[in-house]
């Protein structure tokens, strides 16, 4: 019996539009990290305190070669550049599926399918033909995971005041409206910005998962 070969496909979940690799990757790396912090208590050592899972990445080098049928590479290539473009209506690039292999949403081993966005993308066009065209490339891409899983957000999302929160951002959500809804004072803001690196605290990601530190 013939083993039947899978290639990796690349889902536009925003158009719906679909493509597949040219080559699988040799090798893929899965990233994933925990947060911890320093939580108080009165008169004795701080402990370390789980405020959260991180987003997986996912990166992996994709080669392409188009010099047998003498044809540009990028015909091929500008398919995953596309995925960077910014859609006016989303506000953001598009959400997009990668699938590879027989596993099954939730399955033991279930990397895939991995929905995610384009976060990084480096090209390396590496042959071309007498007139210049090139026809073989390397890229590196790296893939930052949608949204966190349901049962994450909700494993972390504490309802004591002395304790960390998450929060989903929404579409024209600031900093001062949501120190308003966690605080019940918009002029606190500054900690969440701390807290998640914002240098902005009018543009917000919508979608981005903030964290909500205590005050005291």
């Amino acid at each position: 019996m013939v083993e039947r070969m899978e290639r990796l496909r690349i889902h536009n979940l925003d158009t719906g539009e679909q493509f597949f690799v040219l080559f699988n990757p040799t090798e893929y790396v899965l990233e994933d990290a925990s947060h911890w912090a320093d939580q108080d208590k009165m008169g004795q050592k701080p402990e370390l305190h789980y405020t959260g899972g991180d987003r997986k990445k996912l990166t992996m080098e994709l080669f392409f070669d188009s010099y047998e049928a003498r044809s540009d590479v990028r015909e091929h290539t500008q398919k995953i550049a596309g995925l960077l473009v910014f859609n006016k209506e989303k506000h953001r690039p598009p959400k997009i599926e990668l699938s590879w292999g027989p596993t099954a949403p939730g399955g033991p081993y279930a990397e895939f399918p991995f929905v995610c966005v384009l976060e990084t993308l480096k090209q390396q066009f590496i042959m071309f033909l007498g007139d210049g065209t090139p026809v073989r490339a390397k890229l590196s891409v790296a893939f930052l995971e949608f949204t966190l899983p349901e049962e994450e957000l909700q494993k972390n999302e504490p309802h004591s005041p002395d304790l960390t929160k998450l929060y989903v951002a929404k579409v024209k959500d600031t900093l001062s409206d949501i120190a308003a809804q966690f605080y019940e004072d918009p002029r606190k803001w500054r900690p969440i910005a701390i807290a998640n690196n914002i240098e902005n605290p009018r543009r917000l990601t919508p979608g981005q998962v903030l964290r909500i530190p205590k005050i005291v």
